[in-house]
Parts: C-alpha cells; structure tokens; sequence
C-alpha cells in the first residue's frame, strides 16, 4: 500500500508493507465505491479504506475511512493516517463489503 503524497524531509512517497492474500473467488473482486481491508504485515494494524478510483485491473486509489489495532481505533498508525489517499494492490486485500450491501 502507498501513500499518494510525500512526507518528511526526503519528500518520497510513503510505503505501507502489506500482508498479501491469495486471489479469492470472482465475487470478492473490488470495485470503485466498495470497503475494502488491508492488514499490516504483522496482522495487528487493519486499515478500511474506501476505494474512489481504478489505477489498473488490479490497483485502485481509495481513502484510508478507518484504522484500528485490535479493539483500539486509531488515528494514525504506521505512518498513515485517516483520509489519507492510498494506492492498493489486489493482492493486499483480506475482504471486501460491497458498495451496493446492506449492513
């Protein structure tokens, strides 16, 4: 996962290592619109970001709408923090709640 913008002195993008989850069935595919979650490396950190914009077949830009560590919720955490726009691979989503849900 990366930050869309540049932090601290070096002024570089920020990169977010992100566990990586095994392509799962055709109906958990993101789309613009939907909830999806990315989990740290460690699987403590969960961020939810909303996804606004495709980048790729498999890349989407979207807008970090939550963090939380267990049952704490944070407002930063690894360097990100709410609202920040994000670029997030396929590979780095654990589940999907469709735009178009009920919950």
């Amino acid at each position: 996962m990366q930050a869309r913008f540049a932090r601290g002195i070096a002024q570089t993008p920020l990169t977010v290592a992100a566990r990586e989850f095994p392509l799962a069935e055709e109906a958990a595919m993101p789309e613009v619109g939907d909830l999806v979650t990315v989990f740290s490396q460690d699987l403590v950190t969960e961020f939810s970001i909303r996804l606004n914009a495709a980048a790729g077949p498999d890349l989407w830009y979207g807008v970090i709408y939550a963090i939380s560590r267990g049952t704490e919720m944070l407002v930063v955490a690894e360097g990100l923090e709410l609202d920040d726009v994000v670029s997030v691979r396929r590979q780095e989503v654990a589940s999907v709640i469709k735009a178009d849900s009920q919950h």
